[in-house]
């Protein structure tokens, strides 16, 4: 190479060594050993001798070279950059397989633990970006637990202070605070030993954020404007905090939620810790710990009221409202795990879902039930309880709940009140307000609430026809309704027949409501045959029946049977008014104008023919088209 008189010693060696890299690496390296030599204290040198090395992936010489100098040199630029390279790749080293990620790691291992720990806790506190020195700290404390005790409860307090200061401190999966619940506290949670030289007041503090961090991953607040963060386990990574903060506040350990647990088995442990409550225990413990569970319980049935779909169908909802009795049915077993005590079935209804393996459901809500009515019993806890739920602001995840208790509990005062206050899906309201109106025998608001619901069915989510809305007994009986097209539609019919056949019995005798009481029954026949008796013994009394409406709407075939029978003579002979154009010629079977008594024939025939057609869509035209005339027989 040509000789440059300007450039010091140390430039010339190191530029031979480079120019000897291009054709023999002993040769380059022999130049970098006399140049470290010869110039020990030239960082110059030092670093480039490190270069060498890294340049052809010699991780243990890379090592000892970098160690050399980050004892000797801490000042330099090109220093720090390859220091942030380096422990950018340490935090990378799980997910990044870049070569250069990897050679970083690599060295890192070659070099000693006490350099190690030098490295980290000098870049830590040369960072000035606070979430930087966060993540360094965090490092240094996942490659040296040790460390730990030093650093682990000041790192704590940096997030806290830095989260209060930041922009959007305020939302709870801000990224101070995600650091602090998805990493640190795991990390610490691990260290059985730890003991953080924290007040109790910071302790809470953290286990709250913890609780609002998961509730928010999970939806319970759905009110906050604010990126949606799903963690994949969040449960037990909360219990995994709770049980850490509690060894920290020395809870009594009775009632942690340890890793495997039941709910039917921790809530035991609650009622036998209850009863033996030490006189020391820390009241806040049962509050936190009996609102964890409880929002545990919550989000369980959640879940099962609200189940994913099928890929390509739509999701189905259920919400709790009052089943229908028929003392002629058998009295159905009680299946669930919540067993009634004697003389309480008043306080214990009957509870029917549609498949049997949907009893999950109903056994969910018993339990939060159970910890629902604790909670209440006690003015203190619940005030406590109460006030963290005002504080989480998780009303709307709650309020599904609070509507489907007061359905089970039959205060529907209270509900119509929790209604109005409250947002709520307009079908899984207004169906249940529907039934209160009935209840208190306002039938036409019962059916007005029936017609605010129809045209929001949806015709793509179709569901099936209940078996199970109607058992057997005359104890009281709820029953979880799925918010399909059919399921609503079916219970807005039953409970409009409910309507008109009680207000029959109030009233005198009103052909029209005979007639749409019989057009009600065909949808869910022949569940609803035990109206039909009394029914057609109102029309025989009568001697006539006049429907005008006959031959859009009724065509099923027991029905038309028991008609044409009682317009035989052995049925009683009535008068059928059921075709429009034969005017007010009554028509019976003495002395009947044959023509007219034929076409009535030929009338029945149609219907007859008509019998296979959809039940659901002729009924939702009933309802929809014949509203002025329903209403009628309501009032």
């Amino acid at each position: 190479m040509d000789l440059d008189l300007e450039i010091s010693d140390e430039d010339y060696v190191i530029g031979r060594a480079r120019e000897a890299l291009k054709t023999s690496i002993y040769e380059a390296k022999a130049w970098m050993i006399t140049a470290k030599t010869l110039y020990p204290t030239n960082f110059t040198v030092q670093f480039e001798a490190y270069l060498i090395e890294k340049s052809v992936g010699n991780v243990k010489e890379a090592a000892k070279c970098f160690s050399e100098i980050i004892g000797k040199f801490q000042e330099k630029e090109e220093l720090w950059k390859e220091i942030e390279a380096l422990t950018t790749a340490l935090r990378a080293e799980s997910e990044d397989t870049n070569s250069e990620t990897l050679f970083l790691c690599e060295m890192f291992k070659h070099m000693s633990s006490d350099v190690q720990h030098h490295l980290l806790l000098l870049t830590a506190n040369h960072c000035e970006d606070t979430m930087e020195h966060c993540k360094l700290i965090l490092l240094l404390l996942q490659k040296f637990p040790i460390a730990i005790s030093s650093y682990g409860s000041k790192l704590v307090d940096t997030l806290i202070s830095a989260e209060k200061h930041c922009h959007n401190g305020s939302y709870p999966s801000n990224p101070y605070r995600k650091l602090l619940i998805c990493d640190v506290l795991p990390l610490l949670a691990n260290e059985q030993n730890v003991k953080l030289d924290l007040s109790s007041k910071v302790l809470y503090k953290i286990l709250y954020k913890a609780i609002e961090f998961y509730l928010h991953s999970l939806g319970f607040m759905q009110n906050i404007e604010q990126e949606d963060i799903k963690i994949e386990g969040a449960w037990q990574k909360l219990f995994s905090i709770v049980e850490f903060i509690g060894r920290q506040l020395e809870w009594d350990p009775l009632i942690a939620f340890g890793t495997n647990w039941s709910k039917e088995g921790y809530w035991q442990k609650v009622l036998t810790f209850c009863q033996q409550k030490p006189s020391n225990i820390d009241e806040k413990q049962m509050v936190y710990c009996l609102f964890i569970f409880f929002s545990y319980c919550l989000d369980e049935y959640i879940i099962s009221t609200t189940p994913e779909s099928s890929p390509g169908q739509i999701p189905t909802s259920y919400v709790l409202v009052e089943g229908f009795l028929d003392p002629t049915l058998p009295v159905p077993s009680i299946e669930t795990k919540f067993k009634r005590r004697k003389n309480d079935t008043e306080l214990f209804p009957h509870i029917s879902v549609e498949k049997p393996e949907m009893k999950h459901i109903v056994n969910n809500f018993f339990m939060l039930v159970n910890c629902w009515e604790f909670l209440s019993n006690s003015e203190a806890l619940n005030r406590e309880f109460m006030k963290i739920c005002n504080l989480l602001k998780i009303e709307p995840y709650l309020n599904g709940f609070i509507a489907d208790y007061m359905v089970y509990k039959g205060r529907f005062d209270e509900l119509l009140s929790f209604f109005q206050k409250s947002n709520f899906e307009i079908i899984s309201k207004s169906i249940r307000i529907a039934h209160i109106f009935y209840v208190k025998k306002n039938y036409s608001a019962c059916f007005e609430q029936i017609l605010l619901i129809l045209p929001l069915l949806s015709t793509k989510n179709t569901g099936n026809i209940s078996t199970t809305l109607i058992v057997g007994g005359s104890h009281r009986h709820l029953h979880f309704l799925p918010l399909t097209h059919l399921a609503v539609l079916q219970y807005g019919v039953k409970l409009l027949l409910r309507c008109i056949t009680e207000n029959l019995l109030d009233n005198n005798y009103h052909e029209f409501a005979i007639g749409h009481a019989l057009v009600l029954t065909q949808l869910d026949w022949p569940q609803e045959d035990e109206f039909i008796p009394p029914l057609m013994e109102k029309i025989k009394l009568q001697g006539s029946f006049h429907y005008p409406l006959f031959q859009n709407y009724i065509i099923n075939v027991d029905i038309l049977e028991e008609l044409t029978y009682l317009w035989t003579t052995q049925g009683g002979q009535i008068t059928l008014e059921i075709i429009p154009h034969l005017g007010q010629r009554r028509i019976g079977t003495r002395g009947a104008d044959k023509g007219a008594k034929e076409e009535i024939k030929q009338a029945i025939r149609r219907q007859v023919a008509r019998s296979n057609e959809k039940l659901d869509d002729m009924l939702f035209k009933f309802l929809t088209h014949e509203r002025s005339q329903i209403l009628q027989a309501l009032v």
